[in-house]
């Protein structure tokens, strides 16, 4: 907890004691929302079970976190959400409710937090929330902004937002006490913002709170007085004499077990908006000018944090992303702040919980709607800037829908919109990155010209579609009617239709029922459905379903595109130009010379090599002695990385020249590992012989010079064209 000398500590400790007399104000508020009614009498206890927990979760994140300015929180939107299910704050009329339920809901709800966040710091749930729309979020927020309109409303005058106001308002003197608390919430907000200090709020709620006795002195009305008219809270000063451990007053006989099964969508919806609220203050926070957190990390530990709520009874808390900056601007920057604040939350725990019965209640419920006021203003306001009008209209969609109809409906409302939302805007996006066929896009395997000819006469034998994101039935029909149109469209139907899932992200089931279908039309067209780069789990899934055709008894899954190209040209050719598996070496000379005197000169140099399968040619590391030329067979090329795997970066065909590049090369070493991939023969040309030939006759080395150059054309050709293919 080091503090530079040009910061002195105590000005980190009094921002951080301010901060923890906000704090305290608004522990009054939530104590008020959760313990009002037939639970009056246990409102300082529950201000003490708030502040205490509030304390502890404070200064566990404050000592545990990489940030050294990190201020955590009980949230006001879990308050509210719990609230709604024994006050009227949404449509629903309000439950009798006892206190063993109550405290089992609050203990439940933080317990389901604490563990959600301990999964989030596991698993990247944060991710997933990062694909809700903001529009979602913002109506979701703004929502519970309405919740706290109402819980100010219930705190202040005793019920909440309904068509009976008017006549409600006109009993007990409502109307006043409605007047007053917005009169005050206006005061603070200016009081706040104009001076814009750590110590505005304390001091305006000191100026509140004074004025407040002060004119009762002036109309001569004493405690008892204002408890009888409803302006101050009923326990007595001397309620929390019978303090007990909260989870000591639960009888479970008590426990209405019936309100709590009614109760889990309600905490599922707490639950969801916790874990997307933490995320984005982890998210705020971070700061190029502070240590950079690890989200998951911090989860974790406020997971951990929450137990420590969830054994007080406390709702569940996390960052507040709003107040951590806002002490940043006051200038603290160091842990003293958090801490100090945290040590002054739990003072008020133990000493503070007597003033429940002298606050006002039209103070309490100003705080209340300031909390409400800066919430709307956040999520109306502030971030819905720039946003399109079909955006504005699903904000104010799911606020209208929490205030007709209640949260959870506004959630649910949301929740769907999201779905929508996601499904029209990835189905617009195609699938199909790209399509080929055998001219466009070749496997790596090295063949002569009169080879490469062959494959582009039959180049529509084959069709390649690059798919990416993540198929479900609007994506994947897309890519079942694009084929099937591709197919009605050619002249003559293809052998092989080929998918490569490289960049697919997953899938659902209607998109393997969708596979399906394409395979079935595939092979009424002759031709067969194969996949590449496809994960075990989903090749699993596709051959459950029957989406794959078959070869040999085979499923057509490979490994890469690669593998799958080299298997799709070699049945092309096997088909329509098998005489190029049997060219001999002379043959393939005369492809890539004009000249008889230099296939003359190249023969007469060569010395005829024969390899069995699974032979060495040569070895990765090797001193280069000449180079071959493949007349039958194939062999692989491997590269071996540094924790010592293989992989094939090049097959050769008949015709390929092969080690001809490491003469090239400075160290003049072979730069991978050729191995014979079957019976294999090859003519092979040392460089002693070129050079004691070329002693005698210099054309020699003229036409192995050609005869390489055009070699490593071929290939940078290749290259070339595969390099443009990715970059597409």
């Amino acid at each position: 907890m080091s503090q530079s000398p040009s910061r002195p500590v105590f000005k980190d400790v009094l921002i951080g004691v301010c901060d923890g007399l906000d704090s305290t104000l608004w522990a009054y508020g939530f104590a008020a929302i959760l313990f009002a009614g037939s639970f009056i009498n246990y409102m300082p206890q529950g201000v003490s079970l708030i502040l205490a927990a509030w304390g502890l979760l404070g200064l566990w994140v404050a000592l545990t976190s990489v940030s050294r300015m990190h201020v955590a929180s009980i949230d006001d939107q879990s308050v509210v959400i719990l609230a709604m299910l024994f006050i009227p704050l949404g449509t629903a009329a309000a439950e009798p409710l006892s206190l063993s339920t109550l405290l089992v809901l609050l203990v439940l709800s933080t317990v389901l937090v604490a563990v959600s966040l301990l999964l989030a710091g596991t698993i990247p749930l944060g991710k997933i929330l990062g694909f809700l729309p903001f529009p979602v979020i913002c109506g979701l927020f703004a929502g519970v902004g309405w919740l706290l309109v109402n819980a100010a409303f219930f705190v202040t005058v005793g019920f909440p937002v309904s068509a009976q106001l008017p006549n409600l308002l006109a009993v007990d003197a409502g109307t006043a006490k409605l007047l007053a608390a917005l009169g005050c919430g206006v005061f603070m907000v200016t009081f706040v913002n104009r001076l814009q200090r750590p110590w505005a709020l304390p001091a305006v709620i000191v100026l509140v709170f004074g004025g407040f006795y002060a004119l009762s002195a002036a109309l001569g009305m004493d405690r008892a007085e204002l408890v009888a008219a409803g302006w101050l809270f009923s326990p007595a000063p001397s309620a929390m004499a019978d303090w007990q451990f909260p989870l000591a007053l639960i009888s479970f006989t008590d426990i209405d077990g019936a309100l709590l099964l009614r109760a889990v969508p309600t905490i599922v919806a707490l639950v969801f908006l916790a874990l997307l609220a933490t995320s984005m203050a982890l998210t705020t926070m971070d700061s190029p000018d502070h240590a950079p957190l690890d989200q998951a990390q911090e989860m974790r530990r406020q997971g951990l944090g929450n137990l420590l709520c969830a054994s007080l009874a406390c709702p569940p808390g996390f960052s507040d992303a709003a107040t951590t900056l806002q002490l940043r601007a006051f200038g603290a920057e160091s842990r003293w702040a958090p801490v100090a604040a945290s040590l002054t939350v739990l003072l008020m725990a133990v000493s503070g919980s007597w003033l429940v019965a002298y606050v006002p209640k039209v103070l309490v419920g100003a705080v209340i709607f300031v909390f409400a006021y800066r919430m709307l203003l956040e999520w109306l306001f502030d971030r819905v800037r720039g946003f399109q009008p079909v955006d504005y209209l699903i904000v104010f969609l799911i606020l209208g829908m929490v205030i007709m109809q209640g949260f959870l409906a506004g959630f649910a409302v949301g929740l769907l919109i999201a779905t929508l939302y996601y499904v029209l805007r990835y189905s617009m996006v195609s699938s199909v990155r790209a399509r080929y066929n055998l001219r466009d896009y070749r496997s790596s395997v090295e063949r002569p010209p009169a080879v490469s000819q062959s494959l582009d006469a039959h180049a529509d034998a084959a069709l390649i579609y690059t798919l990416r994101g993540f198929l479900f039935f609007g994506t994947a029909d897309g890519v079942d009617l694009q084929v099937q149109k591709d197919l009605a469209a050619a002249e003559r139907n293809p052998l092989y239709i080929l998918l490569d899932f490289k960049r697919v992200t997953g899938m659902d089931v209607s998109a393997r029922t969708s596979f399906l279908h394409l395979k079935q039309y595939c092979e009424r067209r002759g031709a067969k459905l194969a996949f590449a780069n496809v994960p075990v789990d989903m090749q699993m899934q596709l051959s459950a379903m029957d989406a794959v055709s078959l070869e040999n008894a085979s499923p057509l899954f490979f490994e890469d595109l690669d593998y799958a190209l080299e298997h799709i040209e070699e049945e092309v050719l096997a088909r329509f130009a098998p005489e190029t598996f049997h060219l001999d070496i002379r043959t393939q000379l005369e492809a890539l010379f004009d000249s008889e005197e230099r296939i003359t000169l190249v023969m007469h140099a060569l010395e005829r090599v024969e390899l069995q399968p699974g032979a060495t040619l040569f070895q990765q590391g090797d001193l280069d002695t000449g180079f071959y030329i493949l007349e039958s067979g194939a062999l692989s090329a491997y590269i071996e990385s540094s924790d010592h795997a293989r992989l094939r970066v090049k097959k050769f065909g008949p015709g390929s020249l092969i080690g001809e590049l490491s003469q090239f090369m400075p160290s003049g070493q072979r730069t991978a590992t050729v191995v014979a991939d079957s019976e294999a023969v090859l003519f092979y040309l040392s460089n002693a012989v070129v050079q004691s030939e070329d002693m005698a006759d210099s054309r020699i080395a003229a036409a192995v010079h050609e005869l390489v150059a055009r070699s490593l054309g071929m290939r940078i050709n290749y290259m070339n064209q595969r390099l443009l293919l990715e970059l597409d």
